[in-house]
This record gives C-alpha cells, sequence and structure tokens, in this order.
C-alpha cells in the first residue's frame, strides 16, 4: 500500500514538472537532451579511441594473413599500413602480442635478425649465404636502432663487397644506409645521429663512420660522406655549458636574493680544435745540474822497462822522441775513458675539445633587494663560475628594478604526467561541463513562466458603489486545500510582483459582476 502510495505521489510529481512545460519549452528539452546524449556518444568514442603502434614492418603477404587471422581469432583490435605490410595494434598491447605471435612463429618469412640463418641448409650456395647473411645484419641492425628513444621504425641497408678467398686484396670497403621513421615530434640529436652511425660502422668490419648516410622519413640528411654536423654538435656543446652554468649560478644567488629576484646569463667561447704537443726535456737534480749514468767504461795502461833509448816517444805524440845515451829506462801510462747518458723525458700531450677560451657573465639583480652589495656578488659570482682576468673573462653585475610576475607552476616531469593523460583528462572535464551547463539551461527554462499580457477593452471609469456592495449578500470565505498550499503563495507572491495587473483584473471582474 505503501508502495502503491510512494509510485503515485512519483508520477503526480512527473506530472506536475512536465505540465509546468510550455511546448516549446519540451521540444527545446528534447533536443538538448538529443544532442548532449549525441554528444556525450562522440566524445566518448573519440577518448575510448586507443592509440596504435606498429606490431610488425615490412611484412610478407603471407605473414600478414596469418597475423592478422590471430588477432581476429583473440579479438584484438588492428590497422593496415603501408600496403598492407604494416600491422598496427593498440599501444598498450604491443609487447604482448609480439609475444604470443613469436610463441605461434610468426612471422616466418620476414627479416628478423641472425635468426634467419637457421633455415640456411648445406647445400645452399656461397652467394645465397651471402645473402641471407647480409639480410641478417640488416635486421639485427634495425631492431637495435629502433630501441633508440624517439625512433618508431628503422631500415638499413648494406653494401658489402663480395668476398673472394682467392683475392690478394680488397680495394672496395663496406657501406650502410639508415632509414628512420621518427615519432611525431621528435628530432635526433647530433650526438644521436652520431651514435646510429657508430653504431652501424662498428658493426661491421672494415666499415669507416665517414661511409654511413642516415637519413630520416622527411628526406632530410642527418650524416652522410663529405656532411659535417661538427658545427651543430659543437654549438649544443656551447649552449648546454652555458645552460648548466646559468642554472648553477641562479641556483646560488637565489639562496641569498630570493626567488624571482635575480637572473644569470652566461657567454662562453669554447676551443673545439684538437691539439697534441711534443716536448723533450733533460732530468736534472734539485741543484740544477744534469742527471747522467754511466753506460760504458775503458781503461788503457801501457809500461815500459829498461836501459838504453826508449823505443818510441811519447805515447801519442807524433814527432820522434828525443834519443840520448845509454840509460835506464822505466815508462808507465794509464788512461781510462767512461761514457754518460743524459736522463731525458719525451712527452706527449693531446689536448681535448672544449677547453674555455673566453668567459662572460652578466648579472642582473632586482632593486628591491637591500642588504647586498655588487662587489659581493661580483665577487661570489667570480669564484664560482672560476673566471680568469688573464684570459679575457669578464663580469657585470647590475640592478634595476624587476617587473611584477606571478608565481609560475612547476613543470611536471614526464614520468608523471604525459601529455595523451592530460588530453583525456581534458576532454572527459569537458564533457562534463558540457553536460552541467545543459542541464542548467534546460532547469532555469523549466522555471520560466509565460506571461500574457492583459487588455482591457473597456474599464468602468465610474466610481465604485459601496453601498450597493454592502447590500450585496456576503460570499463564503474561498479556503485554500491544505495539501496545495504552496499554490496560495505562489499567487500571493504574483500579486506582491504584479499589483497594477492584479487591480486591473479586479476591476473587470467587479464590472461584469455588477452588469
Amino acid at each position: 500500500m505503501a508502495l502503491s502510495k510512494s509510485v503515485e505521489d512519483a508520477q503526480k510529481a512527473v506530472n506536475k514538472f512536465l505540465s509546468g512545460f510550455t511546448s516549446g519549452q519540451k521540444m527545446l528539452t528534447i533536443v538538448g537532451v538529443a544532442a548532449v546524449v549525441i554528444g556525450s556518444f562522440f566524445l566518448m568514442r573519440v577518448t575510448s579511441t586507443p592509440s596504435y603502434a606498429p606490431l610488425f614492418t615490412n611484412l610478407s603477404a603471407s605473414d600478414a594473413a596469418s597475423i592478422t587471422q590471430k588477432l581476429t581469432t583473440a579479438n584484438v583490435p588492428y590497422q593496415l599500413a603501408n600496403g598492407g605490410s604494416t600491422i598496427m595494434v593498440p599501444q598498450s598491447q604491443v609487447y604482448q602480442e609480439r609475444i604470443d605471435m613469436a610463441q605461434a612463429g610468426l612471422p616466418q618469412n620476414s627479416t628478423v635478425g641472425l635468426s634467419l640463418l637457421d633455415k640456411v641448409g648445406i647445400t645452399s650456395s656461397q652467394i645465397t649465404q651471402q645473402a641471407d647473411y647480409q639480410r641478417a645484419l640488416q635486421g639485427e641492425l634495425a631492431t637495435t636502432i629502433e630501441a633508440i628513444q624517439g625512433v618508431t621504425n628503422a631500415q638499413v641497408n648494406l653494401a658489402l663487397p663480395p668476398t673472394d678467398v682467392f683475392a690478394i686484396s680488397q680495394n672496395q670497403s663496406p657501406s650502410a644506409s639508415v632509414l628512420v621513421t621518427l615519432a611525431s615530434g621528435v628530432s635526433l640529436s647530433p650526438t644521436q645521429t652520431q651514435a646510429i652511425v657508430h653504431l652501424v660502422a662498428s658493426s661491421i668490419p672494415n666499415m669507416s663512420a665517414a661511409d654511413v648516410t642516415v637519413v630520416d622519413q622527411n628526406g632530410d640528411v642527418l650524416a652522410a660522406p663529405g656532411f659535417n654536423n661538427t658545427a651543430s654538435i659543437n654549438s649544443n656543446a656551447t649552449t648546454q655549458f652555458d645552460t648548466q652554468l646559468s642554472a648553477s649560478l641562479t641556483s646560488m644567488l637565489q639562496n641569498v636574493l630570493g626567488q624571482n629576484h635575480v637572473a644569470v646569463k652566461v657567454a662562453a667561447q669554447l676551443n673545439f680544435n684538437q691539439s697534441t704537443t711534443n716536448s723533450q726535456s733533460i732530468q736534472t737534480t734539485p741543484k740544477g745540474t744534469p742527471v747522467t749514468a754511466p753506460t760504458q767504461s775503458s781503461t788503457t795502461k801501457q809500461t815500459y822497462t829498461g836501459t838504453g833509448t826508449a823505443p818510441g816517444g811519447v805515447l801519442g805524440a807524433i814527432t820522434q822522441p828525443v834519443t840520448g845515451g845509454n840509460q835506464n829506462s822505466n815508462y808507465s801510462q794509464t788512461q781510462t775513458s767512461n761514457s754518460y747518458a743524459i736522463g731525458q723525458v719525451n712527452q706527449t700531450v693531446k689536448q681535448a675539445p672544449g677547453q674555455i677560451q673566453r668567459l662572460s657573465v652578466a648579472v642582473l639583480v632586482d632593486s628591491k633587494v637591500k642588504g647586498v652589495s655588487s662587489a659581493s656578488i661580483k665577487s661570489l659570482v667570480s669564484a664560482a663560475a672560476g673566471l680568469v682576468a688573464k684570459r679575457g673573462d669578464t663580469i657585470s653585475v647590475v640592478k634595476m628594478p624587476f617587473a611584477a610576475q606571478t608565481q609560475a607552476l612547476s613543470t611536471a616531469s614526464s614520468s608523471s604526467l604525459q601529455l595523451p593523460s592530460l588530453f583525456s583528462l581534458a576532454k572527459t572535464i569537458a564533457l562534463a561541463l558540457a553536460i552541467l551547463v545543459v542541464i542548467f539551461l534546460l532547469l532555469r527554462s523549466s522555471k520560466s513562466e509565460e506571461r500574457e499580457d492583459i487588455y482591457v477593452r473597456e474599464l468602468d471609469t465610474e466610481p465604485l458603489n459601496l453601498a450597493a456592495l454592502n447590500a450585496a449578500p456576503s460570499m463564503a470565505a474561498i479556503s485554500m486545500p491544505k495539501h496545495e498550499e504552496f499554490i496560495a503563495d505562489e499567487v500571493f507572491d504574483y500579486i506582491d510582483q504584479q499589483p497594477e495587473d492584479v487591480a486591473k483584473l479586479l476591476r473587470i471582474w467587479m464590472s461584469s459582476r455588477s452588469r
């Protein structure tokens, strides 16, 4: 009984709510609800559509057919690209599907690296073996390059000279070309390009890094024979040095001057020339005498004993000795020769590129900060940056009023909030706001009332006959039902809001009653 009564009350409430709408308002409500439902459907469809990533590329027709059949059986959505040679699946399922396909032995005819050599038979010709080996190397290098962040796909082509066991020498050198497909909005830095070049050159025997060409999907040459990107690498290194030193000096000064009260700019001139210095010096003792060591020693000794004239002259003399009469003789001579080696030092010094030639630092301080002198800031920054006056380094400290700034929001890290998640959150919030706005407009339009103007064609201008009114029989008081007290409140509110219209209406009623 209570349930049926509550149902009846609910029906009455719904009927009364609907009776407050005019035909135009009902049509507007239906159109608004339909627009909200259709918009919500399309928005939810767009937000729920997953982003696709390549599962396999460069597939043969048979492998593509087998993989798509298995994906259909597993109820995994997929898309075909590049004429059916590339299969794309939702990004969240890429790795799991690769594992499932590998377990099923797919793909079978595609290049999958050195595993291709497992199918080579012993009866294959040398040309076939060489081609399979080259395809295997290309597949392994492509897989390795795809592991670099920002590279979604890579294709490597090798030009290997034929190996001839009877050739005395090989005049041809191997070369390689790499085509990389980058993610949207991603560009490889010169350092990453050099990494790809050296990665390929180090994997092929006798290949030089100068023989590797790297091109992106837009046709831009990133590295090629004769293509020098050293200037770009040096510029990036200089910019990185300036940025790091500026950030370090700014962080140090902010501890004293506070946030948004100091700005530091660093301009460095770096020398990227590689120089080698060969020097030779003699080792000396602390007293300054050369350090020597004996290497060879020889001694010569001559002795003569007898009477009479000596048979010869002085040792080493060219002239004949003077002879005299008979006399006793006794001759003896000893000669010693020593060879000494002087200590020498041969030193080769190779100077690494990136040496600082000149350093300039500019510090801008907010003039509102008091109690800190420019001299103390200059001394502190000079010591922290390692400025050398003999090298021509300069520093400038200027105090100027800063413009009013609002506190900047801290940048979220890429690991915490990614761009796709922010976009999805924004779409959800926009959907919720649209629904709330439509509901608000519908409720507001439902509460509005249509008022009709009262046109009084003939008004009784005669004064009221109070005696006739007093003589008329009195009318019974009108009592309002208790369960509809809110109607009486609305009537009273209408009287308070439109007193003139109510007075005109009462005059018409009284005039028609008197007639």
